[in-house]
């Protein structure tokens, strides 16, 4: 049926934005990977992700032409109705879009199908009220909230009225998709690739000036289809993905800090300056890291540190298919 719809029909891949990296770009690999012909469009295109993605035919909305020269997407929200409606969709018989945002508020064609993998329904209209307060200066919230956010809720619904099959990530967002749309969806969970997610050798040995996580306290096991041992973990915590307010990554910096134990964390995001700068020398930061660092990462950490409430939650999973509960 997949080579069917591949070659048969003219299929689009839709994605809100290629400006970090995190489990909804993972999707959107896979969904490329299974229509590797289909053009990829998104509402901006980060240039620091031009050697990832090379070879694919990404098309971009009218609001690239502002992100080049103001890259702070947060802060061009009052465009994102009007950057969705630039993108056309008039050739396609099928558009497949992945969004935790804004694309699911596409116009395709009336005899063209539209189904949307839902990662979760606009997170700062519907469930995460402090958004505005971290992301807009204090100066514009009251407009923006008496203003913008209601035009953009009134908005959002009559884009989820047009999609003709919702996807869900998770039971979760199945629950949230209902709750704040109104519309039933199915769920397939986000594909983990347990042939390349497993453990690796990792050394030095745990420091001893960290006793309490010495590799006596930590269990033996099997896991991502090969064995591990205690001497294969290292002397740290990790903590890893995109670092947004709403992950509740500063509790965790807080709590390693008082237990002065050590934690690696890895990502970048809008919380990154704040969260350097209320960590002690316990804590260090790697940056955007490739594949292959955070694959080492899971299999030489003494736990997975993972804090918040998640719609689907990929890096878990990955962890532990590395030997990292």
């Amino acid at each position: 049926m997949k080579y069917i719809m591949e070659y048969k029909q003219k299929i689009a891949i839709v994605h809100d934005s290629f400006t970090q990296m995190g489990g909804a770009e993972r999707v959107v690999d896979t969904l490329h990977e299974i229509y590797p012909k289909a053009p990829v469009f998104c509402l901006v295109f980060d240039v620091s992700f031009k050697e990832k993605y090379k070879g694919w035919d990404i098309q971009t909305s009218l609001l690239q032409i502002i992100y080049n020269y103001y890259s702070r997407f947060q802060r061009l929200l009052p465009l994102i109705p009007w950057a969705v409606d630039s993108l056309n969709f008039k050739d396609y018989d099928l558009v497949i879009s992945s969004s935790s945002g804004f694309v699911k508020n596409i116009r395709v064609p009336k005899n063209s199908v539209h189904i949307n993998y839902c990662h979760t329904p606009t997170r700062f209209l519907w469930s995460d009220k402090n958004y505005i307060k971290q992301e807009v200066p204090w100066i514009f919230r009251g407009f923006v909230n008496k203003f913008v956010l209601p035009k953009l809720k009134e908005w959002d619904l009559r884009g989820a009225k047009r999609v003709n099959y919702f996807i869900a990530n998770s039971e979760e967002v199945k629950k949230r998709i209902k709750l704040y749309y109104n519309r039933d969806s199915v769920v397939i969970y986000p594909p983990i690739d347990t042939e390349y997610w497993h453990q690796v050798q990792s050394s030095p040995p745990v420091k001893e000036e960290y006793p309490a996580i010495a590799p006596n306290n930590i269990p033996s096991g099997q896991a991502g289809g090969g064995g591990w041992s205690k001497s294969d973990k290292k002397d740290y915590f990790l903590l890893a993905g995109r670092l947004q307010p709403h992950k509740q990554n500063d509790l965790i910096v807080r709590i390693f800090n008082e237990l002065n134990l050590p934690l690696h964390v890895v990502g970048t995001g809008r919380q990154e300056k704040y969260l350097k700068s209320i960590a002690k020398s316990n804590v260090k930061f790697l940056g955007k890291v490739t594949d292959e660092k955070l694959r080492e990462e899971y299999s030489g950490a003494l736990g997975f540190i993972y804090p918040q409430i998640e719609d689907a939650g990929l890096m878990p999973l990955e962890a532990a298919a590395c030997g990292t509960a």
